[in-house]
């Protein structure tokens, strides 16, 4: 079932505790999102934290999308979930289940859509750091504007930088056309 919460184990539910920090490290398969996703809601549960204060960080793109997935699923249900199921899925995640927290599960969907952006900041390590670099240029060192390079760019500008190369370097200087040759055979013949 989406959406769904599940109760935790052992030392996931220690991991979860908003009031402890925690490195999770884990193989694929093992409740790693679901730990995440947890800590998530249990920091959303506390009066004192507003959804925007809130950064999550994965490394892969596809990580980021299920965790916002799974948190948004989790929150939108609640809004209408009968007050003994919503009761469950907090103690579930180690939550209280008081009637003030079942009060806030109920508003926290509500609260996220109105965060700046729209919800939740969930990305990858990359994207908040280009993020980062736009929204500080100058303290980074770059001129405002700056963008990442993507990968046809890179290529274009490694195939340009190989034919100044090549009308720049002596062809009778050995140690400059075997240099010369090991980056053609690297970038490639459609490159070169």
């Amino acid at each position: 079932m989406s959406g769904a919460v599940y109760p935790l184990q052992n030392n996931q539910m220690l991991a979860v505790d908003p009031a402890d920090s925690v490195w999770l490290s884990a193989s694929a398969g093992t409740g790693k999102t679901q730990v995440l996703s947890a800590r998530v809601l249990r920091l959303l549960l506390d009066p004192a934290v507003r959804p925007e204060q809130i950064l999550c960080l994965t490394f892969t793109k596809a990580g980021a999308a299920e965790m916002a997935v799974r948190v948004n699923e989790v929150l939108a249900n609640w809004v209408r979930m009968p007050a003994e199921e919503l009761a469950r899925d907090l103690l579930a995640i180690g939550a209280s289940a008081d009637p003030a927290t079942i009060a806030r599960a109920r508003s926290l969907f509500a609260s996220v859509l109105d965060c700046p952006g729209g919800g939740l900041r969930i990305d990858t390590i990359h994207a908040f750091a280009q993020w980062l670099l736009a929204a500080f240029p100058n303290e980074a060192g770059l001129m405002p504007g700056t963008r990442p390079m993507e990968d046809r760019d890179r290529d274009l500008l490694a195939a340009q930088v190989l034919a100044d190369l090549v009308e720049d370097w002596d062809e009778r200087d050995p140690a400059a056309m075997s240099a010369l040759e090991e980056l053609s055979v690297r970038l490639g013949p459609a490159e070169a």
